[in-house]
């Protein structure tokens, strides 16, 4: 009877071939696939823009000089103001719903546009508001009623009149996934009076828009 003898040349072949072939395992199941059967799918997605206008927009502003008038909701313009005891803070959203977008989509990008109407040598910082508001309705003695980021998102300079955008993708992707956004509370810790062109204003070219890029 011959006897199989292990040679080391032999040992380390059986080791390579051993790991070679649990290295395709692995590989195979990292890909999702059977050791025995290779399976294929596909995912279809769907791209698509949806601009968001006047027609979807609602703003307002409120007054801590006057902390029970609603101020803003038929406004034709939106004051911000930083000054002691006489702040004003604007707030802009947005409905999303005309644009047909499920839970499981998201925002490739999304840009907010203003018009500053009247500068102001300060910087507007836009915060995420997660609690619903009404433009109807809000006034300054509501801020504490609503849950409001404490981080800003993005900001823009006042310092100049005209056509103002910032991005705003990761707050519109979270409120496609979670429905949790209600626009942004646009403040500034300066002194001076910016005026923004509310959703109102007679020049569509000064109302609030957005537009955004989407999957689903």
């Amino acid at each position: 009877m011959r006897r199989f003898r292990l040679t080391p040349l032999r040992l380390a072949a059986g080791i390579a071939i051993g790991t070679l072939a649990f290295a395709g395992v692995a590989y195979a199941a990292s890909l999702g696939l059977s050791s025995k059967k290779l399976h294929v799918w596909s995912q279809t997605q769907t791209k698509g823009t949806c601009n968001q206008t006047s027609t979807t927009a609602f703003d307002t502003y409120v007054q801590q000089g006057s902390p029970n008038s609603v101020a803003g909701g038929t406004a034709t313009t939106l004051r911000i103001d930083g000054s002691t005891g006489a702040q004003d803070y604007a707030f802009i959203r947005f409905d999303l719903s005309g644009c047909g977008i499920p839970t499981t989509g998201g925002a490739d990008s999304a840009a907010l546009t203003v018009y500053v109407r009247t500068a102001g040598n300060d910087t507007i910082s836009l915060y995420p508001v997660y609690t619903t508001w009404s433009e109807s309705t809000l006034n300054w003695n509501g801020l504490g009623g609503l849950l409001i980021g404490t981080t800003a998102t993005t900001s823009f300079s006042g310092a100049t009149t005209g056509t103002k955008t910032v991005p705003v993708t990761a707050d519109v992707d979270a409120a496609i996934k979670a429905g949790t956004l209600w626009g942004w509370e646009l403040r500034t810790t300066g002194t001076d009076t910016v005026v923004l062109g509310s959703s109102e204003n007679a020049t569509a070219a000064r109302r609030p828009s957005m537009t955004l890029s989407y999957e689903k």
